[in-house]
């Protein structure tokens, strides 16, 4: 039997701020949405490590929620940046308190970051950029 695959749910768009890449999104997430943020930005993060330390913040709008599969696809991710040596210096998420999900996912988050890379969790996005800066200062 052949699964069907489903139209990528969740919206991520992504921008620089100097040498952070920022990622603004809405949820819930499937895994095909995972797949196509991995598809779409593997070529910038690989410039970006190209030249040096960077961050990286995503900031969720509406839901944080996600499917089991887009979790794995999400830790598959992960695996591939760390695998190919363009992780980020710094990893923030930042979602409010009337974010759905909020209270169930940043653990969920927070382990599949767990390693050597620093990972924290926000409820503000300029508590995340002023972190983010001190990491890639190295006051951190």
């Amino acid at each position: 039997m052949t699964m069907a695959r489903f139209v990528p749910h969740g919206r991520i768009t992504a921008h620089l701020s100097g040498p952070i890449l920022c990622f603004d999104t809405v949820g819930p997430f499937n895994a095909e949405a995972i797949e196509a943020l991995l598809r779409a930005y593997r070529p910038l993060l690989v410039e970006l490590s190209g030249r040096g330390a960077y961050g990286h913040i995503t900031t969720f709008h509406g839901s944080m929620l996600a499917t089991p599969d887009a979790l794995d696809a999400f830790g598959g991710l992960l695996a591939e940046w760390r695998t190919h040596g363009i992780m980020p210096s710094a990893n923030a998420y930042v979602a409010d308190a009337a974010v759905e999900g909020r209270s169930v996912m940043m653990p969920i988050f927070e382990k599949l970051f767990a390693g050597p890379v620093p990972f924290r969790a926000f409820h503000r996005a300029d508590e995340a950029e002023a972190w983010i800066g001190d990491v890639l200062a190295g006051r951190h």
